[in-house]
């Protein structure tokens, strides 16, 4: 049932995607905007700069992952305690621009580290969201999946 779940919830995603992003012109600017914000928060966790991942996420900041649902807080709590990143490795980043100051970032992050002691996927399949908001470009949301 859980495999099934995941699955659907993959397929809608990449429905979504490709329905949304049809011949829409790429906005590079921005495209390189979140793509180094999204780097930037992976560097933050390898370093422990908890701080300065928390200034990269929004205040109603929500995760979604096999964890449960969880807002900011709780996912910075749970990094600080379970999660020892020492590589990662953006691939085949790609931004889709929801509205004038929305959009999502996919791509496929390769990572060694430990969670909980035991070894992470390495490979997963992500997604995050970001709005601007005064004129500052904040993630509201992330999930991932680990990639076979």
């Amino acid at each position: 049932m859980k495999k099934l779940t995941i699955s659907l919830l993959c397929l809608s995603g990449l429905l979504f995607l490709c329905s949304a992003g049809t011949g829409a012109p790429g906005n590079k600017a921005l495209e390189e905007k979140i793509v180094a914000l999204e780097k930037q928060g992976w560097e933050a966790i390898k370093e422990k700069d908890w701080n300065g991942l928390s200034k990269l996420m929004a205040e109603d900041f929500v995760e979604v992952g096999d964890m449960g649902i969880r807002g900011k807080a709780a996912a910075i709590e749970d990094l600080k305690a379970n999660f020892g990143l020492t590589e990662h490795s953006m691939k085949d980043a790609k931004v889709l621009e929801l509205g004038k100051d929305s959009a999502l970032v996919t791509y496929t992050l390769t990572q060694k580290g430990t969670y909980k002691g035991q070894e992470v996927p390495p490979k997963v399949n992500c997604s995050a969201t970001y709005v601007r908001r005064g004129g500052k470009w904040l993630n509201t949301s992330f999930q991932q999946t680990a990639a076979k």
